[in-house]
This record gives structure tokens, sequence and C-alpha cells, in this order.
């Protein structure tokens, strides 16, 4: 009772509320891609509902029971999971805060959209999440460690429930879009059973679409939709996927700022819409009138988280915009932040040392190579000197014996060489000089 009297007065309170009378705090309401709309003709549902059937043309990993490894290239689907050989898993990677990233990541977000549309695995007939009972929870996550290779950490099994979570609200309001017709009752609704769908869950069901409750979560969650101005464009794409996308290519995690630019931008490179532009362009001008030209990069990534947080206004309770599903508050911003942040300075201090290293490393090693090329080349020229020395050394002796031969033969006639010449010796007399 006194959860529904609470929803009643938050309805009048934002019946009453005039939109365009908004704050600057809520002047830039943005999505984010952890919280379902409460409609099924959400802008919002592709990110809520990776299909089953969209393939992620990436390298995978697959590891047997006796922790072999494969590496497996080209398209694979989500719903291909269903049919991996017995002990066999998909190796996924998480990031530093249990959330599944890259291609792997993408193929268990969809994986679980197909567990959250099975009615033995996620009945339909059940109010609420919070009302499923744990038996089916923890059999989702046995299931879900079956077929994927994922770290044993608690915020990754809370990632696992969250994401079904998400999707089964996902599937039920695509549900009610399909079949709750207006001008029909609940009886007549209630009589046609999908096949997909056990009689008795789908019953249920019905009851609760057209129950008091149920139609006051409906206008709420319109009223929340039609708030939203700044939709993002990432698509299926998880924000924790498109973040790890981003310090893939930058090498540095990306300040919000940043973030929620390269994520409310289309192709074409314009933003999505003047909202989401004047949102960027007045956090940059902040962060410019407060930043100095001496502070390190670190320092800039704190200020612009504080510009946009500042901008944005205050977060939903337990989530952080622009950090998709699973982070709380108190991770990103709290003490566990903090010393995540100077292990990462550690950790970028020991990788730029070990860099350091390998290229002394490296100098040494290619200065040792060049000394020996040097070396080699060097003693390569002094053999061909000494070879070339040792033929010029060779053509001098040889020619040496000819000149002394040739000696030898005009010593033998000087005298015949004056006789011939006596008889003009009166006119012409001959020079004395045989060779030189």
């Amino acid at each position: 009772m006194a959860r529904s009297k609470r929803l009643r007065e938050c309805e009048i309170t934002s019946l009453r509320q005039d939109p365009r009378s908004n704050s600057t705090e809520s002047e830039f309401d943005t999505e984010s891609d952890s919280e379902p709309s409460s409609e099924p003709d959400s802008q919002s549902q592709s990110q809520i509902q990776e299909q089953a059937n969209v393939g992620y043309d990436e390298i995978v990993e697959i590891v047997d029971e006796q922790g072999n490894v494969r590496t497996k290239r080209g398209v694979t689907r989500a719903k291909d999971v269903w049919s991996l050989p017995g002990g066999e898993k998909i190796v996924v990677s998480c990031n530093k805060f249990g959330q599944p990233v890259k291609k792997s990541g993408g193929i268990l977000g969809g994986w679980l959209g197909t567990v959250a549309r099975k009615a033995n695995l996620c009945p339909i007939h059940y109010p609420t999440w919070k009302k499923m009972p744990n038996s089916f929870k923890i059999n989702i996550i046995n299931l879900t460690r079956s077929k994927f290779s994922i770290p044993s950490k608690e915020c990754v099994n809370a990632w696992i429930l969250k994401s079904v979570s998400r999707k089964w609200k996902g599937y039920k309001y695509e549900l009610k879009a399909k079949y709750k017709v207006n001008d029909q009752t609940e009886q007549q609704i209630a009589s046609t059973v999908p096949n997909e769908i056990m009689p008795q869950q789908w019953i249920d069901l019905v009851r609760i679409w057209f129950s008091e409750k149920s139609e006051l979560y409906s206008r709420i969650g319109k009223m929340a939709r039609a708030n939203v101005k700044t939709p993002h464009t990432t698509g299926s794409m998880s924000f924790a996927r498109k973040r790890q996308e981003f310090e893939d290519e930058n090498h540095r995690e990306p300040s919000r700022i940043q973030f929620f630019a390269s994520t409310h931008k289309q192709k074409d490179g314009n933003y999505i819409n003047d909202t989401s532009k004047r949102l960027v362009e007045k956090c940059m001008t902040e962060v410019a009138k407060r930043s100095v030209s001496s502070e390190s990069p670190d320092a800039i990534f704190q200020l612009e988280n504080e510009v946009f947080g500042k901008l944005i206004g205050k977060e939903q309770y337990g989530r952080v915009r622009g950090y998709g599903l699973g982070p709380s508050p108190t991770q990103v911003f709290g003490p566990q932040a903090q010393f995540r942040f100077m292990d990462n300075a550690e950790q970028n201090s020991v990788e730029l040392q070990s860099q350091m290293k390998t290229m002394q490393n490296n100098y040494e090693s290619k200065l040792a190579e060049m000394q020996q090329n040097y070396d080699t080349k060097l003693a390569e020229m002094q053999q061909d000197f000494q070879s070339q020395l040792n033929q010029v050394a060779s053509m001098l002796q040889i020619f040496a014996r000819s000149s002394n031969n040739l000696g030898g033969v005009a010593s033998q006639f000087p005298d015949f060489a004056r006789s011939s010449d006596s008889g003009n010796a009166g006119e012409n007399p001959a020079p004395d000089i045989w060779f030189t």
C-alpha cells in the first residue's frame, strides 16, 4: 500500500510539472543504456535487446574442458552458443567493473537475450524481477558459466542477472505492444495464447497488464521517456563495449565529456540533436575557464568529469550515466575509484619504466648490431684493400721484369745504332742516346 501511494504521488507530481520549466539540473536529461524504458516503443529498445542473430566478425577464443584454447575467426551469432560442443566455452573478457567487453561480450549479451525469452528459464508471469524465485536466477548463472568462460567475480554474476532482468522486461514490453489491443478485454487477450508461451504464464501476464499498478507504471514510464533530451547513437552496442573500444584506440580511458560526445554523434560526425551539441560545448567552455595550461592530463580528466557531472545533474540511484549496466556511483566516484586510480597510476608508471627499459635494450642491441656490422665491414674492406695491394705489387714485379729484359736487349746493339747514322754526321748528327 505504501509503495502504491508513493507511485500515485509521483504520478501526480509528474503530471503537474511543466516539461518546459525544467531547471538547469535537468536541462540535459540523458539516456542511459542501463535503464530500460517502460514503453515497448521506446527508442532504447535496440540498446535493451542485443539481437541473437547479429553476427560479430572478429576473433573469438574457445576453451575446452582440458584447457586447450582455439581461436575462431568470422561471424559468430549469439544463438549459435546453444549448439556449442559439450565442454566448450567462449572466453569472455571483462573490464574493471565486471562488464563483458569486446566481441565475446557482445555474444554473451545477445545470448542472454535468448535466455530471457525461454519460459522454462525466465517465466514471464512474475510481476517484477524481484519476485522471480532465486532458483531461476541461480540456474541462469550456472547455465551461463557452462557456456562462457568468465571471471569468477561476484560483480560479474550481478551483471549477468541485471542483463537478463533488463532483457526479460524488454521481452514483456514487446509482447504487450504486440498483443494488448486497446479495444480488447482481458479475457479476449488471455484466450489467444502465443505458441512460444505457456498458457498459464500468459493468462497471469495479461492479468498483470490490466492491473492498476501496471497502468500506473506505464504512464510514469511514458512521461520519463518524454523527458529524455539526448538519446545515444550506440545502437545495440553496450556502453561498456563502446568505452573499451575507445580505450583500445586511444590507449587511455575517456572522460565523461569525451564519451558522451562519441556516443551522441551520428555516422557523419554530427550530433544527434542540438541539445547534445550544446551540452558538450557548455562543458568544454567551463573546462577551459577552470583549467590552466600546466595541468597534467590526469587533472584535466578529473576536471572534465566534475564539470560534466554538475551539468547533467544528480545521478539516478545506483547508476552512473555513461557507464552502462552494472557500475554504481560508489564504484565510479567513491574510495574504490580512488584506489583504482592510484593503482592505475602505479601500473602506468611500471609500464612506462618497462617501456623505457625495452627501448634501452633495443637501443643497446641495435648499437651492438651496428658495431658488429661495422667491424665486419671494416674487416672486409681491409681484406679487399690488401688483396688489391697484392695485385698491384704483383703487377709491379711483372713490369720490373719486363723493363729489365728490354734494357738487356738494347745494350747488345749500341755501335750499330751509331754507325747507321755516321754518313749523315755532317748534316744532322744523330743524338747520342738510345734509351733514356
